[in-house]
Parts: structure tokens; C-alpha cells; sequence
């Protein structure tokens, strides 16, 4: 076996620094997204409560939100990999610049995501129906929402940026803050509570902009306080050369690249159900949504992995690099079985809260079985490929994995066993395990030739 479970707990023996980095890293992340995640769910049944309508086109004006989000984590993620290495080797001046760069880009991204909703609402927000109420609605909440783009998106680089040198509570902080607002204002502004005209989805989509201006202010005035290392003038952020910005653009492409296939694969995932009806649909819409809750702490050890690991390899102690990225990766396996175990315990109480026929509930009963126990390789993998490939500056073989496992191995499978072998869908979702099997392989034979680990401070 590669990760020997006697040898990894003795070499946890005395080691509180290790720990000390983990639960400072790992804990106000995973607090943050639990806290997000839990809201986002509160907001969508309070539109839900309005209209199936309403709740329709929350769907569909969100979906260009999501095309959105998944470039601006493919940037803060693909710069936080160079912000984690620098912060180990003590360069501050190169962290300013590589924010630089990201800033810039995610500014960018985020006016031509606005200038299109602004412009374009219903011809974009048309191509997911031909139901002309919902798109009217749609325009409607995007037209308001598109204005906090860009402040969303600056607003995640920095919070990634100060996790990636160390500072995880901040951002925990700010992003409690404003889910809160939002929620308390998605209250008012939805319903017409406490005096407010009711606005239904423009009073959701209100409600957000201010919570994304009141969030903004706050991690500005935390990220650049007195003493801060994010503190500085122009000068210092844009003091880089042309070759700078390419080894940096050179290195966070293949991120931002597989960011954007994986967000496009999971659209195809649900193409692929529906093949088999709606009600597989319902299915996977439930199933997903527990298991994204689940996924929670795992998402949150990745990120630890990734600002622990780049730290130590920015150091240059290779060593301590690989012990703590194995660490990560029997941590993250073993959590995976603690979910999987939740998930089983959990599955009935959930589906309980769920008005949905017989033969959705014993499907999504079924899958739930299957995630279950596929979890603790899904949680590894997600640890290697989001974390510790990402810490070591190895996204080059990341992206490559994922493009082989989805795109060659789960899509073309997803498709084959809906519409072309009439299998049921949670034979079809067994027929998908194949690729969380085959990218745990690559990951594991990767692991131990060592050849994720790339010094980007070179």
C-alpha cells in the first residue's frame, strides 16, 4: 500500500504544528462553505415558496452566474497555487503581482459577464427555455444581480489570496456576514415584510447586490489594513515584465481550463439523465445536493492541502512537502468514510423532507448506497487533484486527468447506458463510479513517482 495507516499515526506523534496549520486552514473554510451552502438552500425555498415559476427562473438566470463562477475559481485558483509557493519562500513582492494579474482578470471577466446580462438578458437567458413568463422573470433578476459580478468575483480572489498566506478566518468572517445580510434581506425584499414593497425575484436579486457591496467593503478593509501583505500601491502590484505575466498565465490556464470542462461535464451528466425522464432527474437533483452538502469538509481539506503543501514546497523543504501532502491524502480517505457513513445514516430522514413519489425515493435510496461507498475514493481524489497536485504547481496532469476520466471514461458512459443500452438510472450512475476508479489510479501512481512537485518561485 502506498499510505500505511501505522506509519501515518505514529508520524502524527508530537507533530502540533502540522495540526495547529490544519484546523487554522481547514476549519474556517469548511464553516464558511457550510454556512453558504445551508443558505444558498434557504434562499431557494423561500423563492420556492413564491412560485414554481419564480424558482424557474432563479434557475436559469443563475445558470450564467455559474459560467461565471466557475472562470473566477479556475483564476483564484490557478494564482493561489504561485501565492502559496511565494508566501512559503517570504517573496511578497511577487504575491502583489500575481493578485495583480488575477484581479485583472477576473475584472475584466466579470464586465463582459455584466455587459452581456445587461445587454442580452433574454436572448441568453432563452436559450434554457421557450417558457416566456419564466424568461421575463429571469431577465428581471439578472438584470439586477449582473451588477455584483464583479465585486463577487474580486471579492472570492481576495478571500482565496489571504487563505493562501495563512489567514482562512478572515475571509470565514466576511462570508458569514454577508450570507446573513442576504438571507435577512432575501426576507424582507421577497416576501414585503417589515414594510418593504413584495418584489418576489427582483427582491432576491436586490437583496444580493447589497449583501455583495456590503461584503466587498469589509474584505477591502480587512485584506488592505495597515500591515497587511495585500497591502500596497500601484507601483508594487504592476511592477512585472511581460514574461512574468506568461509563466503565470502559463501555469493557471490548465486550472481556469478545468474548471470551465468540469462545470460543462456536469451539465452533460444531467443532459444524460434526463435521456432516461424526469424523474431521474429528480433523482440525481437530490442525491447531488446532499452529497455537495457532504462534500463540505472535503472541499475544505483540499484548499488546506493546497496552501499547506505549496507552502512548504515555496520553503524548500521537499521533504516536509511530501509528508504533509500524504497526510492530506489518508486524512481526506478516511473522512470519505465518515461520509459515506453519514450519507447511509442521513439518507431516510432527508428524502423524508421531500414531497416525491415512491419510485424517486427508493432510486435516490439506491444512490445514495452507491455514493456512499464510492466516497471515500471521490474525497481522495478530490484532495489530490484540487489540493495537493494544485499546492505542488502540477495542474498540467490535473486537467489532463479530468479530461480523460469525464470526458472520455463518465460522459460517453452516461450517455451509452441512458440512451443507447436503456439502463436504469442508478445503473447508470454505478457505470459513472468508473471514473472517480480510474482517477484514483493516475492520482496514486502519480503520488508515488513524486513528479507532482514543481518549485513555481524558480
Amino acid at each position: 500500500m502506498l499510505f500505511k495507516m501505522k506509519g501515518f499515526l505514529g508520524s502524527l506523534k508530537g507533530d502540533r504544528q502540522f495540526f495547529n496549520k490544519l484546523f487554522v486552514l481547514a476549519l474556517p473554510i469548511m464553516i464558511q462553505n457550510f454556512i453558504v451552502s445551508s443558505l444558498n438552500m434557504v434562499d431557494t425555498l423561500m423563492i420556492g415558496k413564491v412560485g414554481e415559476d419564480e424558482i424557474a427562473a432563479l434557475g436559469i438566470a443563475n445558470q450564467l452566474f455559474f459560467m461565471f463562477n466557475l472562470i473566477i475559481i479556475g483564476v483564484t485558483a490557478g494564482c493561489c497555487m504561485f501565492i502559496s509557493q511565494y508566501w512559503g519562500s517570504g517573496d511578497k513582492r511577487r504575491i502583489k503581482n500575481v493578485s495583480a494579474i488575477g484581479l485583472t482578470l477576473i475584472f475584466v471577466t466579470g464586465a463582459i459577464f455584466t455587459l452581456a446580462a445587461l445587454v442580452f438578458p433574454s436572448p441568453i437567458l432563452g436559450l434554457f427555455t421557450d417558457d416566456l413568463r419564466v424568461v421575463s422573470l429571469g431577465v428581471d433578476y439578472v438584470k439586477i444581480v449582473s451588477l455584483s459580478y464583479i465585486m463577487t468575483g474580486i471579492s472570492f480572489f481576495l478571500a482565496g489570496a489571504l487563505r493562501s498566506i495563512g489567514s482562512a478566518r478572515l475571509p470565514m468572517v466576511v462570508s458569514a456576514i454577508a450570507v446573513l445580510i442576504n438571507a435577512g434581506l432575501n426576507y424582507i425584499f421577497i416576501f414585503g415584510n417589515f414594510g418593504a414593497p413584495k418584489m418576489g425575484v427582483k427582491g432576491a436579486a436586490l437583496g444580493t447586490l447589497i449583501a455583495r457591496i456590503c461584503e466587498i467593503i469589509l474584505i477591502f478593509i480587512l485584506a488592505f489594513k495597515k500591515g497587511s501583505v495585500l497591502k500596497g500601491g500601484f507601483k508594487e502590484y504592476f511592477g512585472f515584465d511581460k514574461a512574468f505575466a506568461k509563466k503565470i498565465m502559463a501555469s493557471a490556464f490548465p486550472v481556469i481550463l478545468n474548471e470551465a470542462l468540469w462545470g460543462l461535464g456536469m451539465t452533460f451528466y444531467t443532459a444524460a439523465y434526463g435521456q432516461i425522464g424526469k424523474e431521474a432527474i429528480a433523482v440525481m437533483q437530490i442525491c447531488n445536493t446532499v452529497l455537495n452538502l457532504m462534500m463540505v469538509a472535503c472541499f475544505s481539506i483540499a484548499n488546506a492541502a493546497m496552501v499547506m503543501v505549496g507552502h512548504e514546497i515555496g520553503g524548500g523543504d521537499i521533504p516536509k512537502a511530501k509528508v504533509y501532502a500524504e497526510r492530506y491524502a489518508v486524512i481526506s480517505f478516511i473522512l470519505g468514510l465518515l461520509m459515506g457513513a453519514s450519507i447511509l445514516i442521513f439518507s431516510n430522514p432527508i428524502l423524508s423532507l421531500f414531497n416525491v413519489s415512491e419510485n424517486v425515493k427508493n432510486a435516490a435510496v439506491t444512490i445514495f448506497i452507491i455514493f456512499a461507498v464510492v466516497s471515500p475514493v471521490r474525497a481522495m481524489n478530490n484532495s489530490c487533484i484540487t489540493g495537493i497536485f494544485r499546492g505542488g504547481g502540477d495542474a498540467k496532469f490535473a486537467l489532463a486527468v479530468e479530461l480523460v476520466s469525464m470526458w472520455i471514461i463518465g460522459v460517453p458512459l452516461a450517455f451509452l447506458g441512458a440512451a443507447v443500452w436503456g439502463l436504469t438510472i442508478e445503473q447508470v450512475v454505478i457505470l459513472t463510479t468508473a471514473e472517480e476508479v480510474f482517477k484514483v489510479i493516475m492520482c496514486l501512481i502519480r503520488f508515488k513517482r513524486g513528479k507532482w512537485i514543481h518549485d513555481l518561485t524558480k
